[in-house]
């Protein structure tokens, strides 16, 4: 039996290469990553190569022409890349290639339209998807749940993880991991009951006091003295829109199993309720033994400039 031809795009960042990793341990799939010519030496690169991945040397930004040449014989085409990063030509490429199924760079929590700038860009990737006619799976993800551990004392803030909360502590939302997303992907990309539909993947409901309270039992510190934020704290662009995003966890509510279900999304853990389920404490104790921080490796303004230009 042929194994199923997927080309991750986006292989080097956290859900590009959770995802890679699992498609090479499920066995089933002929894997491609699109990597640039800078980046082809960087461990995680080189730790799938090792494990049977095709690297193709390219880049997102290069012509229709490139990409689609790149793109011919694939069966499942999955984007990771920044959400500020145009997509559409990967999706006109994948288009004329012939792909099977397209799943773009989405991963991120559930949301109505008109929320969350970032969330709206990638609704708009769908609607060009549907216009193209290209069959296809949206994928959201819950909120990453190692960035509902507060960062410690001792650590720098990042745009991403703060010393603050948002909004209201007790507010359950839906948490994914990293592996879950890779295993979750693994299936959903092969599976007819999923063409054409939106997923939300996650492993459980949860709360900032509850992953406050796990992460204190951890480290022993004491986190009470991280205050709540106010919009004063979010005065730039870019903080504005990741303030959106705090907003429609924290506040509005938006990412949780009974929203989602009611906005038509399938449930991966009813889909697959044969994958294993994380345990809390043992994901905090991984965390902070890791020193992981949720940080891309850009700048405020080096992220805004790119959001801007689509660079």
């Amino acid at each position: 039996m042929s194994k199923t031809h997927g080309f991750i795009v986006g292989a080097s960042g956290y859900t590009g290469g959770a995802i890679a990793k699992a498609l090479l341990e499920a066995r089933n799939f002929r894997l491609s990553i699109l990597v640039r010519q800078s980046s082809i030496n960087k461990p995680g690169i080189k730790e799938l190569t090792d494990a049977g991945a095709e690297v193709v040397i390219g880049d997102i930004s290069q012509s229709p022409e490139k990409l689609e040449s790149y793109l011919k014989g694939v069966d499942v085409l999955i984007s990771t890349v920044l959400v500020m990063v145009d997509q559409k030509p990967l999706i006109l490429a994948a288009k004329k290639a012939g792909v099977g199924r397209v799943v773009p760079s989405d991963f991120g929590p559930t949301a109505p339209k008109g929320v969350m700038g970032m969330h709206d860009l990638k609704l708009g990737i769908r609607d060009y998807i549907k216009e193209l006619g290209l069959p296809h799976t949206f994928i959201e993800v819950g909120w990453w749940l190692s960035g509902m551990f507060p960062p410690p004392h001792s650590a720098r803030n990042t745009l991403m993880t703060q010393k603050v909360y948002v909004g209201d502590r007790s507010q359950k939302l839906i948490y994914s991991t990293l592996p879950t997303i890779g295993k979750m992907v693994a299936r959903i990309i092969v599976d007819p009951r999923t063409l054409n539909q939106t997923v939300v993947v996650y492993d459980g409901e949860i709360s900032i006091n509850e992953t406050w309270k796990v992460a204190a039992k951890v480290t022993g510190e004491d986190f009470s003295d991280y205050p709540k934020a106010s919009t004063a704290r979010f005065s730039t662009s870019l903080k504005l829109l990741m303030f959106a995003l705090f907003s429609s966890l924290f506040i509005r509510g938006d990412n949780t199993l009974a929203k989602a279900e009611a906005l038509g999304r399938l449930d991966s853990r009813k889909l697959y309720d044969d994958v294993p389920y994380p345990d809390v404490e043992e994901e905090a104790k991984n965390h902070y033994a890791s020193g992981f921080v949720l940080d891309y490796g850009l700048s405020e303004e080096h992220l805004w400039d790119v959001f801007r230009t689509g660079a």
